[in-house]
């Protein structure tokens, strides 16, 4: 093992890993550490770096603290010269931050894997110190002796993660027994990741002030969810809304200068958090413990492992509609005072129920709008390969977006509905604000519109006629609308999925099995979104 030491900002350190394995039975710890992977290929999007990831061993080495760590899909970064480690990790993190790779709000590891940092090929790796960021060169796996190749692997992990938690080396740290083995001393690597010596009582506190370890179910208090409603980290929102759009969210008159409509946007949607009541946040965790209990039981890991972060608003933004941003959950106090009205603690298995498939079917819409996000690949295969949507980028038409509603659960609009009849013909669908007046009604003045789009020399079109682009109203378009068991969400294939989990969840949350209905060939996208459920969410 080298030996660590401070360069820089950063931690040098060995680090190899293992691939991850699933949390056993229905019991997950109470507290989580989000990573994001960043694997760096090159420049034309191949040979990516080595990356393997373990889970299993580390947690055991967290078990003490009560930790289990989470990683999101892993996103591809192209850039030779960062791969190789032809450039400095400073450069390597000014780019990223440019390209807008790195996820979260200071309160997720983004963890890059390379294969050299600064000329020095792995096993080797790079951490910030009390930050969120992690580089990593992984070595081949020659270690005959696979148990200690897996417990060395654990140990870097957990060690490298110490590091971001603000844990020093047990030789610069007095409150350490330096003889013993831990997760920042030396020892055998089994002995260090045991979680008999892996952390101690002051280690562990240490670890609980930082901002990367989170509760798996998360109330963020108004300076916290001041910060994370602004979040654009997974996707821009801000930097493209509107006037006239902007209007209407906050339902105030918005500065005419774009630039200071958006400022006067961030700063609404800032102003708008509130604080949780105890009586809120009892509830929620009531019926968050049984879903994710339901998910379980019916192997939906992915969304059960999925930390549940919530921020709570006041009733005028967004007209009170229950929405997300980047890992948030954001409900209005009249949603929550609506679906736990019923709440009591002596309540009846009749009032348990509907409880659990009211606020539990909203919350289960809006986590797959946060997997959406994070789990990007897997939503990508059921959009394309099972509901034959197109993804595609079309340049947008100034009489399209000065009227656009720009969805907080879907602000990219990527994908294309073929004709079933017309080759090369296909439908882009949008939400447009039908009213001309200073400030809109949210979903009253809303229409959803099917832009006409053509396909030439394997190029995507808005279709035009006398210098107005074609559309219809979608209503208008019934061979798709009637090819969903849903009437809402149409409007893009993320709200089709969230509607139709949501359906699904609040028909089976009572049975014994999840998969006992029996669909018709009308339902055959519905028969298609079951199967995925079982191949991509287990």
């Amino acid at each position: 093992m080298k030996k660590l030491i401070y360069i820089s900002k950063f931690l040098y350190i060995l680090f190899v890993t293992h691939s991850c394995s699933p949390i056993k039975g229905d019991y997950l710890k109470p507290n989580i550490i989000i990573i994001q992977p960043i694997v760096i290929q090159s420049d034309i999007g191949d040979e990516p770096a080595k990356m393997n990831l373990s889970e299993e061993l580390v947690n055991k080495a967290y078990s003490k603290a009560n930790i289990d760590f989470h990683y999101l899909e892993p996103l591809y970064y192209d850039n030779t010269k960062a791969r190789d480690g032809e450039i400095n990790l400073d450069s390597i993190v000014k780019l990223s931050k440019r390209d807008n790779i790195l996820k979260g709000q200071n309160d997720i590891i983004n963890m890059f894997f390379v294969n050299a940092i600064d000329g020095h090929q792995g096993p080797t790796g790079r951490g910030m110190m009390n930050g969120n960021i992690v580089f990593i060169a992984l070595g081949d796996e020659n270690n005959t002796n696979a148990e200690k190749q897996r417990s060395m692997e654990a140990f870097v992990i957990a060690h490298e993660v110490g590091h971001n938690l603000g844990l020093k080396h047990v030789v610069d740290d007095d409150n350490i027994i330096d003889s013993l083995p831990n997760i920042q001393g030396d020892g055998e690597f089994k002995e260090r990741i045991d979680p008999k010596n892996s952390l101690n009582s002051y280690q562990i506190n240490e670890i609980f002030k930082s901002p990367l370890v989170h509760s798996r179910i998360d109330f963020l208090d108004k300076e916290q969810a001041s910060i994370a409603i602004l979040d654009e980290s997974f996707e821009p929102y801000f930097s493209k809304l509107e006037r006239k759009e902007i209007s209407t969210f906050v339902q105030e008159k918005a500065p005419r200068n774009i630039d200071s409509a958006r400022t006067f946007a961030r700063m609404k949607f800032s102003s708008a958090v509130m604080e949780f009541s105890s009586r809120e946040k009892h509830i929620l965790s009531f019926v968050v413990k049984k879903t994710n209990r339901w998910l379980l039981e019916n192997e939906i890991n992915l969304m059960a492992y999925q930390p549940w972060r919530f921020i709570k608003i006041q009733n005028w933004l967004c007209g009170g509609f229950a929405h997300t941003r980047g890992t948030y959950i954001i409900l209005s106090q009249s949603y929550l005072d609506r679906l736990s009205a019923d709440w009591s603690e002596n309540m009846s298995d009749k009032s348990e129920l509907k409880l659990v498939t009211s606020l539990g079917g909203l919350l289960v819409h809006e986590q797959m709008h946060s997997l959406q996000r994070t789990f990007k690949s897997r939503f990508d295969k059921l959009y394309s390969e099972n509901w034959n949507f197109i993804k595609q980028q079309i340049k947008d038409d100034q009489e399209i977006i000065k009227d656009q509603v720009s969805n907080p659960d879907a602000p990219i609009a990527e994908w294309l509905i073929p004709d079933p009849e017309i080759k090369d013909k296909f439908y882009w669908i949008r939400t447009l604000i039908t009213k001309n007046t200073e400030i809109p009604e949210m979903g009253k003045d809303f229409v959803d519109i099917a832009f006409e789009i053509t396909k030439k020399n394997e190029r995507y079109f808005l279709s035009k006629s006398n210098n107005s682009v074609n559309s219809k109203p979608l209503s208008e378009l019934d061979f798709y609308i009637n090819s969903f068991s849903v009437e809402r969400g149409l409007d893009h294939p993320n709200e089709i999925s969230a509607y139709m989990f949501s359906d699904f969840f609040k028909k089976n949350y009572s049975l014994k099995s999840h998969y006992v209905e029996k669909a018709t060939q009308k339902d055959n996208n519905y028969v298609l979104f079951l199967n995925w459920i079982k191949q991509e969410m287990k």
